[in-house]
């Protein structure tokens, strides 16, 4: 009997002991989901933005490139309209990493003169402390107008 007890005893202060190796794990495990959770908050937030920067500049190359072939337009003008909506669509700091150059080509396939607008330049990393090169590299051309 006295055996079963000391047993017992024993038995029971080992639950105890592994009982209490566990407190505040749920603490350390909280804090490590948390940042990965966080983490990648910040990547779909910084993936939206890429996405949101590269419309507009698409949007703004499209503009200054049916600017630029307006007769009586220097195709050369659509480089600097498109610098102007870029920097008032993503801001002066952003359009300023996004150089726009206006020119006149030939179409391949019509051999119609086209005025071509390009812009390409590197967008910085908002939410995340990473060095990613994120290029934005957008080219749109449009008929350009002249006499019949």
């Amino acid at each position: 009997m006295a055996r079963r007890l000391v047993a017992l005893l024993r038995a029971a202060r080992d639950h105890r002991a592994t009982r209490h190796t566990d407190r505040g794990a749920a603490v350390i495990e909280f804090v490590m989901m948390s940042v990965l959770l966080v983490f990648l908050l910040f990547a779909v937030l910084q993936v939206a933005v890429y996405f949101y920067a590269r419309n507009i500049v698409a949007a703004s190359a499209a503009d200054a490139a049916r600017y630029a072939a307006n007769a009586g337009v220097d195709p050369a003008s659509g480089g600097p309209r498109a610098d102007e909506l870029i920097r008032k669509g993503i801001g002066s700091g952003a359009g300023s990493r996004i150089p726009c150059h206006g020119s006149t080509t030939t179409d391949s396939a019509s051999g119609l003169t086209v005025a071509t607008v390009h812009c390409r330049g590197r967008l910085k990393l908002t939410f995340l402390p990473l060095a990613l090169p994120l290029w934005i590299d957008v080219t749109t051309s449009s008929l350009k107008e002249g006499p019949p």
